[in-house]
């Protein structure tokens, strides 16, 4: 029996979509460490915005992006946060948060600590370059 190489793509991909892998697919259900790095960077982002800071802003709106694709199918609605009215309050309210994804960081049960890691590191620069 001769097996042409379109006939082994084929069994490939008819295997692949059975769910004859090594490992399978997993969703996270929720998590509460990612909800709420992800509910802080859209309240940061907003704050940096509103007080002309676009490039902070910006690097929060990367955590958002990459907390919403980690955290799919669930939505995590948005929510109105108080936004800082200087340039102090926006530095206080980074740092607060840095803290805040440190601990998550350190006390989290998911393969996320890194992540958690690299994002209070962020709000820690943003605290410091607006100090």
């Amino acid at each position: 029996m001769f097996t042409t190489r379109r006939g082994l793509l084929v069994g490939a991909a008819v295997l692949t979509a059975a769910g004859c892998t090594r490992e399978t697919a997993q969703i996270i259900t929720s998590d509460a460490d990612l909800t709420t790095a992800l509910r802080t960077a859209r309240s940061l982002a907003q704050a940096a915005d509103a007080l002309g800071f676009g490039e902070i802003a910006e690097d929060h709106l990367t955590h958002v992006a990459t907390l919403e694709r980690l955290l799919r199918p669930n939505v995590v609605a948005e929510e109105t946060a108080e936004v800082p009215a200087d340039t102090a309050g926006l530095a206080e309210a980074e740092s607060a948060a840095s803290r805040e994804a440190g601990s998550a960081c350190l006390s989290t049960e998911s393969d996320y600590a890194v992540l958690l890691g690299e994002i209070a590191a962020c709000r820690a620069a943003h605290a410091a370059v607006l100090a």
